[in-house]
């Protein structure tokens, strides 16, 4: 493995993030009880399983697009977004397009 920082932040994001929110949401999950959690999400479906799918999907979106076309770039209301910044505001709009979809479908 490359011992490039670059490198060695993005593996421990990768290993780390996914353990920490393991960690979270089996710790939410014991200090509930069962019955309260399953009608929350029933009650609450679009803000408890929708807006985090929907974060995902938009994650999905950017990182697919960067891989098949490369670095992210546009130009919108004046402005200019290239690399990092072109990535942040795509997902910005394609998760409040997808969140605004489900509040429409709702």
């Amino acid at each position: 493995m490359n011992a490039d920082p670059k490198n060695v932040i993005t593996w421990i994001l990768i290993l780390i993030v996914p353990v920490v929110a393991v960690t979270l949401v089996s710790g939410f999950l014991n200090y509930f009880e069962p019955g309260l959690i399953v009608a929350v999400v029933k009650e609450h479906f679009a803000a408890t399983i929708g807006l985090p799918m929907a974060a995902l999907l938009a994650a999905f979106i950017v990182v697919a697009l960067r891989h098949s076309e490369g670095p992210v770039k546009f130009e919108g209301l004046g402005m200019k977004f290239e690399g990092a910044s072109g990535q942040v505001i795509l997902w910005v709009v394609c998760f409040l397009s997808i969140a605004a979809a489900i509040r429409l479908l709702w």
